[in-house]
C-alpha cells in the first residue's frame, strides 16, 4: 500500500516540497488541479506517488511548445496593451517598470520561475520609493488587461527576519523590496535589493 497523507495540510506540505525538488513553482498549477492532487495524496490506493505524478505531468504540460505558444498569444492579445501604453506615458516610459514587466512577461511565456530578481547594484531607498509609485501608476493603466494585481512592499531586512538564505545557494539576502504582479493569473514576484 502506498504512503498517503492524513490531512490536506500534510498533502500540501509534501507536494510543495516535491515541487521545490523538481524546480517547479506550484503557482503554475490550476487551483482545481492542485486541489485534486491534494485529494489524490490522501487516498490510500494512490497516495503521494500518484499525486506527485500529476504534478510532474503539469510541469511537462507547461513546457510543451503548444502551451508556450498559447501563453504568448494570451500576452499578445492584452486588450489594454499595457506595455505600449507605458512606452507612450511620459512618467513611465523611462522607468524600470518597463524592464520588470518585460522580464515577468518573458518568464510567463517561458513557463519559468515566478520569483525573479532585478540585477544590478542595490537600489537607493528613494529610487525604490519612486519605483513603487510608478508601479502603482502602471497598475492603474492595466485595469482589465492581462497584467493585474500590482502590489509593492516596503523594503524589509530579510536577514534580520531569518529569511537571508536564498534557497539552497550560498547567496545571502539583506534588505529587499518586492514588486508583485499577475500575468494572465500567474503571480510573479520581482525581488529588488535595496542599499542600506
Amino acid at each position: 500500500m502506498p504512503e498517503y497523507a492524513g490531512s490536506d495540510e500534510e498533502a500540501e506540505k509534501d507536494l510543495i516540497a516535491y515541487c521545490e525538488k523538481i524546480g517547479f513553482d506550484p503557482e503554475w498549477v490550476d487551483p482545481d488541479k492542485w486541489a485534486s492532487s491534494i485529494r489524490i495524496a490522501q487516498q490510500k490506493e494512490y497516495g503521494f506517488v500518484q499525486a506527485r505524478k500529476t504534478i510532474f505531468s503539469d510541469q511537462e504540460d507547461l513546457v510543451k511548445e503548444g502551451a508556450r505558444d498559447a501563453r504568448k498569444a494570451k500576452l499578445d492579445s492584452d486588450a489594454v496593451d499595457l506595455l505600449t501604453q507605458i512606452n507612450y506615458d511620459r512618467d513611465l516610459k523611462d522607468s524600470l517598470v518597463v524592464t520588470i514587466l518585460k522580464q515577468c512577461a518573458a518568464a510567463y511565456v517561458g513557463g519559468e520561475r515566478v520569483n525573479l530578481g532585478l540585477g544590478g547594484a542595490p537600489m537607493d531607498r528613494g529610487a525604490y520609493t519612486d519605483l513603487r509609485d510608478e508601479w502603482t501608476a502602471a497598475g492603474d493603466l492595466a485595469d482589465g488587461g492581462v497584467f493585474s494585481d500590482f502590489v509593492s512592499h516596503a523594503p524589509q531586512n530579510k536577514a534580520a527576519l531569518g529569511k537571508g538564505q536564498v534557497g539552497d545557494t550560498l547567496a545571502k539576502r539583506k534588505v529587499q523590496g518586492n514588486l508583485l504582479v499577475r500575468v494572465a493569473g500567474v503571480r510573479f514576484n520581482m525581488h529588488i535589493d535595496i542599499a542600506n
